[in-house]
């Protein structure tokens, strides 16, 4: 088991993550479905990099939760 990243890096993983997939798309009707692919693809990379759900977890919250307001704050910035 290796150990524990330091929130703060994985953080910045994740908001760096974010920057280069994020994208907004106008009418979005089932943005349930966008955040699943979102989490997956990001646990996946993160996996990559010896980063584990859990850990993502630990540094901002549930998944799940933290994307859909992401995804909510980009679409209301491009609106």
């Amino acid at each position: 088991m290796s150990p524990r990243r330091p929130t703060a890096e994985i953080e910045r993983f994740v908001q760096h993550w974010l920057a280069d997939n994020l994208r907004v798309f106008p009418g979005l009707t089932n943005l349930a479905l966008e955040t699943d692919r979102l989490a997956a693809a990001l646990t996946a990379h993160a996996r990559d990099h010896g980063i584990s759900g859990g850990d993502i977890h630990g540094a901002v919250g549930d998944i799940d939760t933290y994307l859909t307001t992401r995804y909510e704050q980009a679409a209301a910035a491009a609106a």
